[in-house]
């Protein structure tokens, strides 16, 4: 049973100071993905035929990008502190400019994506009344949201004969996903693990399994989350069902595994926001975790570990997709492709320290740590290292994605894991 814990390093000075990233607006995004997705389903606007099949996929694709080209431009909307930076300005996002030296697009790039919900209801009446957005790339979250962008044709098919470095060099944990199969519209940005974190000098001995979060020693000790997306995933874990392929009797039995747990007073409790300061103080032995907390408590001095259990854990992402109304698609997939670069994936790693879905960027961190000096070859050897940012084949092998879930099928989940952490 791997357990990671992290060497302490400073955390690099390479992140704006303001404005909230990416890594704390994910607590509350899940969450927020969780209580609203109704809201989503009502949106206007038709549902669209998805194609499937892979002639029909190809039909699509041919479609859309018959006689496009590029026109030298790219408008670009991501998260806040969500790709490299400069040291020396903040302002500065090296691979944008070493990608406008190269193909000759010049980038907008703009932080305006606090969440799912939000960026989706900003966006949605421009798709439905068939206007512009205003952007040829976004990130969207692999989350009940992306499969709305995809239900109602808000994105468009990629072109994969464009897309050589990410058939190469992207990982096979981060391709054909639950959400996307066959990455028709997506190709993944970031990713990030869920599993459990825990205090070895709390816990007294190693976690290996979602069962330990029953364990009688740690009553009112443990951490769960106020997100019924996640809570009802790793419930899933916790019976022994793989949650892509699960059904609403299997849904059932999680439902009844967290109550147990609530109702035996194991959760001290259910929070996205405060479980990671709650670790670092001691107020919690052990709590469901992204994986990309325990990296960063660890840079900040604690002695947390993270462990995939034996049941498995969850594997997240954040994704690259193109609007249907893009002025310049072409642009944006050239840079797609880009970013699969393992130099280019390893500098915006070298940043946001998430889990990279580039596996040969490990050994570009590497080369770069053993060229520096100090504290920055310090964080850079802990994140070339570090099995939170570059997971293991074992590990890659013990994770699995979130249920996708219809509009009907969404009722009957909230309606079961909800009311676990509003009692």
């Amino acid at each position: 049973m791997p357990q990671y814990s992290t060497p302490f390093v400073p955390r690099p000075r390479t992140l704006p100071p303001a404005g909230p990233s990416r890594r704390g607006l994910l607590r509350a995004a899940f969450g927020a993905a969780a209580l609203a997705p109704l809201a989503a389903c009502s949106v206007p606007g038709a549902r669209v035929h998805v194609p499937t099949g892979q002639a029909e996929i190809a039909r699509a694709v041919s479609g859309f990008w018959a006689g496009r080209k590029r026109s030298g431009k790219l408008d670009f909307v991501n998260y806040t502190q969500y790709i490299d930076v400069d040291p020396a300005d903040q302002s500065r996002h090296p691979t944008l400019a070493a990608f406008t030296r190269e193909s000759g697009i010049e980038v907008t790039y703009s932080e305006l994506i606090d969440d799912s919900a939000s960026w989706f209801g900003k966006i949605q009446p421009e798709f439905a009344s068939g206007q512009g957005i205003g952007y040829d790339l976004m990130v969207v979250g692999g989350d009940s949201y992306l499969t709305k962008y995809i239900q109602l044709g808000y994105l468009a098919p990629l072109d994969h004969s464009r897309l050589p470095h990410f058939a190469r060099y992207g990982g096979a944990a981060f391709k054909n996903s639950s959400f996307d199969p066959g990455n028709v519209y997506t190709v993944p940005w970031q990713s990030g693990m869920t599993g459990i974190g825990y205090d070895p000098a709390l816990v007294g001995r190693k976690i290996t399994s979602w069962q330990d979060l029953l364990d009688p020693r740690l009553r009112g000790r443990v951490g769960m989350w106020n997100d019924a997306v996640q809570m009802g995933n790793v419930a899933l874990l916790a019976v022994g069902v793989d949650p892509e392929t699960s059904t609403p009797a299997d849904w059932r039995k999680a439902a009844a595994w967290l109550r147990r747990q609530r109702d035996a007073g194991m959760v001290r409790s259910y929070s996205t926001a405060t479980y990671q300061s709650s670790l670092q103080r001691g107020d919690l032995a052990a709590s469901l975790v992204y994986s990309g907390d325990v990296f960063q408590a660890n840079q900040s001095g604690s002695k947390l570990e993270f462990v995939i259990p034996d049941e498995g854990g969850l594997l997240w992402t954040d994704n690259l997709c193109i609007p249907s109304t893009a002025a310049h698609p072409v642009d944006a997939l050239t840079y797609m492709d880009y970013a699969y670069r393992p130099e280019v994936a390893a500098r915006i790693s070298e940043t946001v320290q998430f889990v990279c879905p580039v596996p040969d960027a490990q050994r570009i961190v590497a080369r770069d740590a053993a060229a520096a000096t100090g504290r920055r070859r310090s964080v850079l050897d802990a994140l070339s290292t570090s099995p939170l940012v570059f997971p293991t084949t074992s590990d890659e092998a013990k994770l699995r994605h979130l249920r996708v879930l219809d509009e009907e099928e969404e009722k009957q989940w909230n309606a079961l894991f909800e009311p676990i952490y509003q009692a």
